[in-house]
């Protein structure tokens, strides 16, 4: 079996550019590639991540509550993304490498921002929105987390921001899940290994000062060999 280097990262909020990207097989982006999700945000995420085509083998994101723009228009962000050599996924899957990866940007609600869940339905639209995964992902990217894992804010000892339907889709998915990257809660970024699954808070930026200083996160995903 192969193994790929992959680097992850997300909530670079247009501040990457100050961030040491090492060298991979795969870069990873879970999404809040900027602040507001203006074109002129957007097509400055892109650039900066095609900046670095020579650098991966494949370069795959997913937006996050910050991107409006890609929620306002997603065929004409994803065309952009792939003139910079970035494959946007939006609830979709794609194979990358010889991994299925999987990406969603939804969230819990979460004040007005995109991606947001609805607050009145009982959790139903989540619970279709996570029914989507496909079952031989190996690599899963959400720009919120599942609740309990890396999802701890600034609230109080108990205050998680995660989202339970995602939780029960993700135990759902083992043993063939080996990683679920993504962000949102910029003050739980770290790496917890749960059911043979890795979980990666990948936040880029601090909570208090949206400022770059938490580094990438690399990690090595195993190819399944094809059959």
């Amino acid at each position: 079996m192969t193994d790929l280097h992959c680097v992850a990262i997300s909530d670079t909020h247009n501040r990457a550019e100050r961030v040491a990207i090492p060298d991979g097989d795969l870069l990873l982006h879970a999404g809040d590639l900027t602040m507001q999700g203006s074109e002129a945000e957007l097509q400055r995420a892109a650039c900066w991540l095609g900046t670095m085509q020579h650098r991966f083998r494949a370069i795959v994101a997913i937006p996050g509550n910050h991107d409006f723009g890609i929620a306002a228009d997603p065929e004409g962000y994803r065309e952009l993304f792939r003139a910079n050599g970035v494959t946007l996924l939006i609830d979709e899957a794609a194979v990358v490498e010889g991994l299925n990866v999987y990406g969603s940007p939804w969230q819990p609600w979460f004040y007005d921002w995109a991606y947001n869940f609805p607050q009145d339905d009982d959790g139903a639209f989540a619970r279709q929105t996570w029914a989507a995964i496909p079952r031989d992902t190996d690599v899963l990217m959400t720009h919120g987390p599942p609740y309990g894992i890396l999802d701890k804010t600034f609230g109080g000892q108990d205050t998680r921001a995660g989202c339970p339907y995602l939780l029960a889709a993700v135990q759902g998915l083992a043993p063939r899940l080996q990683v679920h990257l993504f962000g949102h809660i910029h003050e739980a970024y770290g790496q917890l290994s749960q059911g043979g699954t890795l979980f990666v808070n990948a936040s880029t930026c601090d909570r208090e000062r949206y400022a770059p200083v938490q580094p990438p996160i690399e990690l090595d995903v195993r190819v399944p060999e094809p059959g």
